[in-house]
């Protein structure tokens, strides 16, 4: 069993790999430290023996185990010495990966840094230079990786999606090993909570693995995993249920642990606490056997919740003692795991009437919620970018593509000419390069102004909206002071003047005029739709409308409007009866189509 299987049985999938590139550079810094490995003379010569098509596998796993330990200037030479083999043999594809192997020496050895980047700009660049498209695309998605290890998601985007397109034209059952690299990108958009497009590589993910492989199991398990993130319970179920099939029709305990979690989860979530009892149970084990500390808090934490609806609160209380042991054990962050902590810790307080100290907990447990809110909307504004990113590189593959198109027909169009009318062919072609020419500068020039002007407003709103959040929280301190000024100031003239500065701070009508040209430009037709769906909605209805599209929640949307949060909900409640929205429709989800 490895970490990284129950890091996902968990419904984490944080970036394992980032995990591993950790590991290892914790294991170089020992290797250094207690046995250094020195320059090996010859290392890379075997390979001087071996069919073309295995050299760089064998390359690579000598590199790994021997190189990513020397230091830098002996690794570097045992990689100049595979160079010179490379260029003796005239293989390509393995002069290639040599910049792809300097690349993750630096990554392992100093994390996100500069030579890393240009080692793999330097493999990409080698690969179209020389015309191996298979070469291009791979080290597309290996940048791809290493950039999503280091959280720069944005660009990580924009490689994955360039090189799934490379493996597209390729062919996807002519690229060895396909599957690994569609898990690899659903492991991206799983980790940055696009589901939608999480499901659709694990299911390329599954054409391509063997039918009773480890790995099936294990992508048909994260399948599970992206419906319970989204509340969809049912089909979460039947995948893990199929996960556990496989894995014991194997024999594999370890899959079995894992998968009978899951479902444990599933009855958790849905209050079936005494199916869950046992399944939760056997997963706290299996998490404690293999060291996964953060799934064994969780787990812990999910059992004090049971006991606590049972009213068994001696247990509960052991059962909270272990579970505080195993969050400061680790070393992730854990700001979550300690908002429930701190919740269920109050509720055991409250239960055995010692309500000092559970209001004491309510409040460490306010003051947590309230951080990961903060760090849950930078999350959301992250999501948004990428999003925008995410249709923005599709489009310009779209136009790529059909300049390939138009460029091939004019092309054949030329070359039909020529065989017919030579000299007036000559004409034409001169006529229609020089017309492609102008065309492409129109075109190029016209793309850089929409970018330019997309990126400047999405910029400006995302700006405008952060400084709104910091508004927010300095209006909440603002108000306090004012209370406490207006118990020494009784004058009607005072409290008048303490009123309009507090005036100052709210979403007047000149700030409304600005958010709403800066919203209108990321969101053009948002206003049109509602007047035309809505058109007896008023002025301020459409301002909250526009804040909920936003995702802000109530109290930072009260803060803008200069109203209390009671009063966004009952405004909320009026704008619902307006719009008509039946029962089960929640008003965010409606209005996040408009």
């Amino acid at each position: 069993m490895t970490p990284k299987c129950l890091n996902r049985s968990k419904g984490a999938l944080l970036v394992l790999a980032l995990f591993f590139a950790a590991l290892s550079l914790s294991g170089f810094k020992a290797a250094v430290q207690n046995k250094p490995s020195a320059y090996i003379p010859g290392l890379f010569a075997p390979i001087k023996n071996l069919p073309e098509n295995k050299r760089v596998d064998e390359a690579r796993l000598r590199y790994k185990i021997n190189c990513r330990n020397m230091a830098e200037q002996d690794a570097m030479k045992s990689l100049d010495n595979l160079t010179g083999i490379a260029k003796e043999l005239a293989d390509l594809p393995l002069e290639c990966a040599i910049f792809d192997m300097r690349a993750d020496y630096y990554s392992v050895n100093r994390r996100y840094n500069p030579l890393s980047n240009s080692y793999y700009e330097k493999a990409i660049l080698f690969a179209e230079e020389h015309a191996l498209p298979l070469e291009t695309a791979i080290y597309m998605h290996r940048k791809a990786v290493y950039l999503f290890i280091y959280k720069q998601n944005i660009s990580a985007c924009r490689y994955f999606l360039f090189s799934q397109e490379k493996f597209r034209e390729i062919g996807f059952d002519k690229v060895p090993d396909m599957g690994a690299y569609f898990s690899e990108v659903a492991d991206f958009y799983y980790a940055i909570g696009d589901y939608d497009n999480a499901r659709e590589n694990l299911k390329q993910t599954l054409k391509y693995q063997q039918p009773s492989s480890r790995s099936r199991i294990n992508t048909l398990n994260t399948m599970g995993l992206t419906y319970r993130s989204t509340q969809q319970f049912k089909t979460a179920m039947q995948y893990f249920d199929e996960a556990l099939s496989m894995a014991k029709a194997a024999h594999d305990t370890v899959w079995v642990g894992i998968t009978t979690g899951n479902i444990g989860s599933i009855y958790f979530m849905q209050s079936q606490y005494k199916k869950a009892l046992p399944l939760i149970q056997t997963d706290y084990k299996v998490s404690l056997q293999y060291n996964q500390i953060i799934n064994a808090a969780t787990a812990m934490l999910r059992l004090v919740k049971i006991s606590l609806e049972a009213d068994s609160l001696g247990r509960a209380s052991q059962q909270l003692a272990l579970a505080y042991d195993l969050l400061n054990q680790s070393r992730e962050d854990v700001l979550r795991y300690r908002v429930t902590y701190y919740g269920l810790k109050a509720s055991l307080y409250e239960k055995l009437g010692q309500m000092a100290q559970s209001n004491l907990f309510n409040k460490k447990y306010s003051a947590a919620k309230d951080s990961l809110e903060n760090r849950d909307n930078l999350a959301e504004v992250e999501r948004v970018r990428l999003q925008w990113e995410l249709d923005k590189s599709k489009a310009q593959l779209n136009k790529l593509k059909i300049n390939g198109e138009i460029g091939a027909y004019k092309r054949n169009t030329v070359i039909i000419v020529l065989l017919l009318l030579m000299v007036i062919s000559i004409l034409i072609y001169n006529r229609q390069r020089l017309k492609a020419k102008k065309d492409q500068e129109l075109l190029t020039s016209e793309k850089l102004r929409l970018d330019e002007e997309l990126n400047n407003a999405a910029l400006a709103l995302h700006g405008y909206t952060e400084n709104l959040m910091q508004k927010n929280l300095l209006i909440e301190e603002f108000k306090t002071e004012v209370e406490k000024l207006q118990l020494k100031f009784s004058s009607e003239g005072d409290a008048r003047e303490l009123d309009n500065m507090m005036k100052a701070h709210i979403m007047t009508d000149e700030n409304w005029g600005e958010f709403k040209k800066l919203f209108t430009k990321v969101h053009p037709a948002f206003f049109y739709r509602l007047r035309n769906k809505y058109p007896h909605l008023t002025g301020t209805d459409t301002r909250l409308m526009a804040l909920i599209k936003l995702n802000l929640n109530n109290r930072e949307m009260a803060g803008m409007l200069g109203i209390t949060t009671d009063g966004i909900k009952k405004a909320k409640q009026r704008l619902r009866k307006k719009m008509e929205l039946e029962a089960g429709n929640e008003i965010e989800d409606t209005i996040a189509k408009l």
